[in-house]
């Protein structure tokens, strides 16, 4: 009811865990949104995305979503409303085309590198960087991350992971030890090995091709 109130043509993208992701129209401005909602009704699953809202709500960078509501609705449930953004993932881009040329992952690597150097500075760690996480936009040459679903606010040694990505994590991260904002870089890696070989194998070896100069 709330959400059919304010936007229209709501179109189911993704399922998962922790409920389904839509791409949706404000009714008033006709500009598309993404509506994460929270379907999984339970405190830790609130928690989780109330969160996810926090750490993203006053970041502006052409690199990440910006953050357009948090609605509790009728149900008792949550949905956080982003702006929508167009565009394969780095995952479905790899498993289309297979391994990119080295200058192609240069450039997402730097405007990767550009972001987490935003995010950190601002004391968000994102905490689950991997090939889904990024969309890419290659007309535009740029990266936007997201899903701040694992993310922390200037975590401390109290501060307790919230889960992680196997080949992607950090050691530190699987370990249980708290997050650095050198755990995203170490992911930033295993995401360009991933993207440079094609496939996970070399990010299980932790090996760069020997094919890249």
């Amino acid at each position: 009811g709330t959400l059919k109130a304010e936007y229209q043509d709501i179109e189911l993208i993704t399922e998962g865990g922790f409920g389904e992701t839509y791409k949706a129209q404000h009714i008033l401005t006709k500009e598309p949104v993404c509506i994460k909602h929270c379907s999984k009704i339970s405190p830790q699953h609130e928690k989780i995305l109330t969160e996810e809202a926090k750490a993203m709500w006053d970041l502006r960078h052409f690199s990440i979503p910006a953050i357009r509501n948090l609605l509790k609705l009728e149900d008792g449930t949550l949905a956080l409303i982003m702006s929508f953004i167009s565009g394969p993932t780095l995952e479905q881009v790899i498993k289309k085309t297979g391994p990119l040329e080295p200058e192609h992952v240069a450039w997402i690597t730097e405007r990767a590198l550009n972001v987490l150097r935003y995010m950190h500075y601002h004391g968000v760690v994102h905490g689950d960087i991997k090939p889904q996480n990024f969309i890419i936009q290659p007309k535009n040459h740029t990266v936007v991350l997201v899903d701040f679903g694992l993310s922390m606010i200037k975590p401390t040694g109290k501060t307790d992971n919230k889960g992680y990505t196997p080949h992607f994590a950090s050691p530190e991260q699987i370990k249980g030890i708290t997050l650095l904002p050198e755990s995203d870089f170490y992911s930033l890696g295993m995401t360009m090995i991933y993207t440079l070989s094609g496939g996970l194998e070399q990010v299980r070896k932790k090996e760069v091709p020997a094919s890249v100069p």
